[in-house]
């Protein structure tokens, strides 16, 4: 049963991943050295893309010093808030083409970096952000595009994929290209982080890997990463939220593994995510580690060798019972300061109906284990009103266990 959770390993397979992926505490301050050995070029306009946070609290100073120094030229953008909008990418890439940039940084959380892929995009192409939704494969390709993480959680920098909110729904851009050049993984970037950020990112992270590892599209190194992350982020996040350096650092590293692993693809679970946040605003990770718990019950009959290896690294080794996985994650969710009910994350009454509409017409996910029916994700969401974790194992049919795998 040891490597039953492997996918087969005779399928063809695709791995996508940053070019070069630099680690360390401040290699974000050597930025200038990397674009000369890794894209090639010693000069250059560049357009840094920040979110609020590391402007204020300083943390792209000594980036942008770096590049002033060795002749580049700078232009800084910001104000792309929590979830960017088609509306502020696009006045973010028309001050990115008046300037001439032809590199584009992004450093930040997940709207950040999401936003500078589309940025690379289009200085590069014309249109705008709602002339590229879905797959795109640009005529002109993408400029050189650098992704410096701050949160340890969305993984964004390791994924081809945007997520840009267009007329009030979140849309999926998803471009090969989008793999940056260079990934950084600074962890002096994320030592200050707010308790609340680190635990909502940190969710957000253990969801990719998990729900990755799930998926019906895995290969082996998505496989191999998700395995990893979850590892790192299970042993090491709460340690992070109570504010140790090396744990978090652990957490930044899992969240970066974590999205390589989406390689595979996200199921359930972030469809349920982008729900809850359409009835009630909150951040990605938060509603991601609500829908966690359900996405693992309504694919409790999921391949037995892959379910008794999430199991057990989901509690540590102490089960293969999927449902003290799924208690597991609750209990963490709610020991990290986190929602754990619809109540408790103030979703409206009766959401419940449009919300699995929603789910199964805005968000399919053909790589989830078990087809999506809209009455049995109703149920789920039912369950998940007053944080009924058993009562969703239930509504699939047996609870799960390891006598029956």
């Amino acid at each position: 049963m040891s490597n039953e959770w492997l996918p087969n390993i005779e399928t063809t397979s695709v791995f996508l991943s940053p070019s070069a992926v630099v680690c360390g505490r401040g290699s974000s301050g050597n930025v200038a050295s990397l674009l000369r050995a890794h894209v090639g070029m010693d000069s250059g306009n560049v357009v840094v893309a920040v979110d609020d946070a590391v402007l204020n609290a300083g943390l792209a100073r000594d980036l942008v010093t770096d590049l002033e120094r060795n002749g580049y030229a700078v232009t800084l953008v910001s104000g792309f808030g929590s979830e960017p909008t088609s509306e502020v990418i696009d006045s973010a890439a028309a001050t990115a083409r008046n300037a001439g940039a032809d590199i584009v940084i992004g450093m930040g959380g997940g709207s950040v970096l999401d936003s500078s892929k589309m940025l690379s995009l289009l200085i590069r192409n014309d249109g705008n952000t709602a002339d590229w939704l879905g797959v795109v494969e640009p005529g002109e390709g993408v400029a050189p595009l650098i992704l410096v993480p701050t949160t340890c959680g969305t993984g964004a920098e390791a994924t081809r994929i945007a997520m840009v909110t267009v007329a009030g729904s979140k849309r999926v851009v998803s471009c090969a290209k989008f793999l940056p050049a260079i990934a950084i993984i600074d962890p002096n970037l994320v030592a200050s982080l707010p308790r609340g950020v680190i635990a909502s990112t940190g969710m957000d992270a253990l969801a990719h890997a998990v729900e990755a590892l799930m998926s019906t599209a895995g290969s082996p190194m998505s496989a191999h990463h998700a395995v990893l992350a979850i590892e790192l982020l299970v042993g090491n996040l709460e340690k992070a939220f109570g504010g140790d350096q090396d744990a978090l650092a652990s957490c930044l590293w899992g969240a970066h593994l974590g999205g390589q692993a989406i390689n595979a693809g996200v199921v359930l679970g972030h469809s349920l995510a982008y729900c809850l946040a359409h009835e009630q605003p909150m951040p990605h990770g938060t509603s991601c580690a609500l829908a966690l718990p359900y996405c693992i019950a309504y694919n409790q009959s999921l391949n037995p060798g892959v379910a008794i290896k999430l199991a057990q690294l989901l509690t540590q080794g102490e089960s293969d019972n999927l449902l003290d996985a799924a208690l597991a994650i609750q209990g963490l969710t709610r020991r990290l300061g986190l929602p754990t009910s619809l109540d408790e994350a103030r979703v409206p009454e009766s959401t419940e109906a449009s919300m699995a509409s929603r789910c199964v017409t805005d968000y399919p996910r053909p790589n989830n284990p078990v087809a999506f029916d809209e009455s049995t994700i109703l149920e789920m969401l039912q369950s998940m009103r007053s944080g009924d974790v058993l009562g969703a194992f239930a509504v699939t049919g047996v609870l799960a266990s390891s006598d029956q795998h």
